[in-house]
C-alpha cells in the first residue's frame, strides 16, 4: 500500500492515451509530407472530429468508421485510407512509462488500466502496448462498448477487479473522466507527465 493525496492507496488506475503513451497522430500524420491544406483535411475528418470517438466506444466495424471519416472529406480518400491503415504508429510509449510501472509495483499497490481505445487502433500497436502485460488487467472501451466518463465503465471496473474506491486513485489527463471518476468514489488525478517523474525521483 502506498501513500498519495494523504491517503492508503491500494490501487493505481490508468489512461492509456497522453498517461502511459504519447498519441502522437500531429507527428504522424506530418510524416506523410502532404500539403498544409491537406494536412488540415484529414486532421479534421479523421484525428479532430467526433467520429473519432466512434472507434472507441465499439459501435462500429473498423469499417464502418474509415467510411464514416471518409464521408467527412470525400476528396481525400485516398490520404485518409492511407493514414488509416498504419496509424497505429501515432502510439509512443513515454521514456518513463516502464519504470513508473515498476516503481508502482514496488509501492505493493495494484494497477489497472482504463481506456476509450477502438480496436483497430489496438491491433495497429499492440507492440507499443507490451508494457499492459505488467498490469493486473483492466478495460477498453471497445470491448465493453461503454465509454469514459459515462459512470457505467467505473463501475464496471471496481465491480470486476474488487476495488475499494476510497483506496484506489485514478489517472487521466480529461477532466471530465477525472470528475466522473470522482463521482464514482475513486480518487482521481488529472494527470501531466511530470507527475511520474516527481514521483520517480522520490
Amino acid at each position: 500500500m502506498m501513500e498519495y493525496l494523504g491517503k492508503k492507496i491500494e490501487t493505481v488506475i490508468l489512461d492509456i492515451g497522453n498517461v502511459l503513451i504519447d498519441f502522437a497522430w500531429e507527428a504522424y500524420l506530418a510524416s506523410f509530407q502532404y500539403s498544409s491544406e491537406m494536412y488540415e483535411t484529414v486532421a479534421d475528418a479523421m484525428f479532430r472530429n467526433e467520429d473519432w470517438c466512434m472507434g472507441d466506444s465499439g459501435l462500429v466495424t473498423t469499417g464502418q468508421w474509415l467510411e464514416l471519416f471518409i464521408e467527412n472529406a470525400p476528396e481525400a480518400e485516398p490520404q485518409i485510407r492511407e493514414v488509416f491503415a498504419d496509424f497505429g504508429r501515432s502510439i509512443v510509449p513515454y521514456p518513463f512509462t516502464e519504470e513508473w510501472i515498476r516503481h508502482l509495483r514496488g509501492q505493493g499497490v495494484r494497477l489497472y488500466y482504463l481506456s476509450n481505445y477502438s480496436e483497430e487502433m489496438y491491433r495497429q500497436s499492440k507492440e507499443q502496448l507490451s508494457f499492459l502485460r505488467m498490469l493486473d488487467g483492466g478495460i477498453f472501451s471497445w470491448k465493453e462498448r461503454l465509454m469514459k466518463p459515462d459512470p457505467a465503465i467505473y463501475s464496471l471496473l471496481i465491480r470486476r477487479h474488487g476495488i475499494t474506491p476510497e483506496n484506489a486513485v485514478f489517472f487521466d489527463d480529461c477532466r471530465k473522466n477525472v470528475e466522473a471518476a470522482r463521482n464514482s468514489g475513486l480518487n482521481a488525478v488529472l494527470f501531466t507527465t511530470d507527475i511520474p517523474l516527481r514521483m520517480l525521483e522520490k
